[in-house]
């Protein structure tokens, strides 16, 4: 028996907790049984190290110099978690990085729950994979919590999470000093237009890919790592590269067409991925 579910989003340095990025900020939007949220917390984290894309996330050092660690959190955070059905948009991205961040601590973190991406598109027709919502992780929850709603008669029974993790209370959380408003990226208004890739771990994957083409940066380690993760090869990330790039190519502008072609590493003159564009 569960309280009800916990909607979680993280933002983080980077793209994989194997390449040592951290979490930088973190929240949880409870939601009850009848699809009431009952209870919202969102705290900044201390990674201790660079931040990554600030542009895109807006979190800034003077932010961060007055937030707690993790470990100043992960009592807090726990308590928040445990015994409630936990729910994520592409929640397995959460899930990596919070099984790494309680695996620093000395914490066992095994957890499966709902993921929003997936149930808007088998219950709600949800072409897209985006969220439609900027780099925050409390904004994200809430549109997560959203969606969760939306299919709450439909889910049916998930386990709730439990830890081993001591379930002190904090009130200790640093929240960010202004709202962001997150810089334009000339394809931001074009991701939201990308079909699903037609299974769970591939839109899971493309998803992450989304990041990191709207963070204007492309670390294919990183990449790999997360395919690896869900069971894709590179066989089937170079297959998913070509079809993302046919897909923008339907919506983009052949300026655009080129930068993202030598990201992705796919050869713009293919005329199967351009319809004979050139």
């Amino acid at each position: 028996m569960s309280n009800g579910y916990a909607v979680v989003d993280v933002e983080t340095t980077g793209l994989s907790p194997g390449h040592h990025h951290r979490v930088i900020e973190v929240a949880v939007v409870h939601v009850d049984e009848s699809g009431r949220r009952t209870d919202e917390w969102c705290t900044l984290v201390n990674p201790r190290r660079d931040l990554g894309a600030q542009h895109v996330h807006g979190i800034s050092s003077d932010d961060i110099r007055r937030a707690p660690e993790f470990a100043g959190v992960a009592g807090e955070l726990a308590a928040r978690l445990s015994g409630r059905v936990l729910v994520g948009h592409n929640l397995a991205f959460d899930l990596r990085f919070l099984t790494a961040e309680f695996g620093r601590l000395g914490y066992g973190f095994s957890a499966s729950g709902l993921c929003t991406m997936e149930l808007a598109g088998r219950f709600l027709g949800a072409s897209s994979r985006s969220l439609g919502a900027v780099h925050s992780a409390l904004r994200n929850a809430r549109a997560s919590a959203r969606l969760l709603v939306r299919c709450l008669d439909r889910v049916g029974d998930v386990a709730p999470v439990q830890f081993d993790v001591p379930r002190q209370v904090s009130t200790y959380a640093a929240q960010r000093r202004r709202a962001h408003a997150r810089e334009q990226h000339f394809l931001a208004k074009l991701v939201p237009l990308l079909p699903r890739a037609g299974t769970p771990r591939e839109d899971q994957y493309l998803d992450v890919l989304d990041r990191a083409v709207l963070d204007g940066r492309f670390p294919l380690d990183e990449l790999l790592d997360v395919a690896r993760g869900l069971g894709l090869g590179v066989a089937d990330v170079m297959e998913l590269h070509r079809g993302y790039f046919a897909a923008l190519a339907e919506v983009a502008d052949e300026d655009d067409l080129r930068l993202v072609a030598s990201l992705l590493g796919v050869d713009l003159a293919l005329p199967e991925l351009t319809g004979g564009r050139r």
